[in-house]
């Protein structure tokens, strides 16, 4: 590597004695830190769903404090070290920045809807009819306020996209920009870390099938809590666990990535 690479370390689980020589039980599981050394412009940072307005007030606390103490600054380092930052804030919020369009995205065509199984039968699998009470739903006394914050949302302000950022609205998007550019990493931060963060398509699921290295900056990101998980955001705990011990994304703290920015 150059030395204009960056050099940190992620973290990640694995289910076995650490250190090896102890018994085979859980309570000595622990992390395990893999040291990565990458060009910046084989990376880009992601900004999954950092909207400026949400219906869960909590939530909406905690994710305008992260966006503006935690992911601005990461932002402003990343453009500093011409990685590339792409924003994606769900296609309809995405269709209100479409000057930041990468051009790769241009004429993108719509995929084509694949065909139905024919098992299990359709309404059963869209719990459709006589299956409908398999699904919870909202109650739907909250749908005018939905469908008002939905109609205005944005992006928050205090990341807005600039000048040399792209948006993107899909993972095909997504995928033909890093693949236009070289990108090989993919750096996180956004909402919600349970919801958008793993299942979008541009998500991290979607992009570590696509082969993509992935990395989380874990106090980048919250996710929605319930009334039992809430008082120690024990979901978003969970959730970035998942992802250290599935292989799905090595995780490090905004802090360690700033320090890996700025000694490059």
């Amino acid at each position: 590597m150059s030395e204009s690479s960056i050099h940190f370390s992620v973290r990640h689980i694995v289910h076995e004695p650490n250190p090896p020589h102890l018994p085979y039980r859980e309570e000595h599981f622990g992390y395990v830190n893999l040291p990565v050394s990458i060009r910046p412009e084989q990376a880009a940072l992601v900004l999954v769903d950092c909207w400026d307005r949400i219906i869960v007030e909590s939530f909406q606390e905690r994710a305008e404090r992260i966006c503006a103490e935690t992911i601005r600054p990461v932002l402003e380092a990343a453009r500093m070290a011409d990685m590339v930052v792409v924003h994606a804030p769900s296609p309809p919020v995405a269709e209100k920045f479409r000057q930041f369009w990468p051009a790769e995205a241009a004429d993108e065509e719509e995929p084509a809807t694949p065909a139905a199984p024919d098992w299990p039968p359709p309404d059963f699998a869209q719990r459709r009819g006589e299956w409908a009470h398999l699904q919870a739903r909202r109650s739907g006394l909250h749908q005018e306020q939905l469908d008002r914050i939905d109609r205005g949302r944005s992006i928050h302000p205090s990341v807005l996209p600039q000048t040399d950022d792209y948006v993107i609205a899909t993972g095909d998007q997504l995928h033909r920009l890093c693949r236009a550019r070289g990108i090989r990493y993919l750096f996180y931060v956004g909402f919600a870390t349970n919801i958008c963060v793993p299942d979008r398509n541009y998500g991290m699921r979607a992009m570590r099938e696509r082969g993509y290295a992935l990395v989380l900056l874990r106090d980048a990101t919250t996710g929605v809590e319930a009334s039992d998980t809430y008082p120690t955001l024990a979901a978003t705990s969970v959730m970035i666990h998942q992802f250290e011990l599935r292989d799905i994304a090595g995780t490090i703290a905004s802090d360690a990535f700033l320090a890996a920015l700025e000694g490059m």
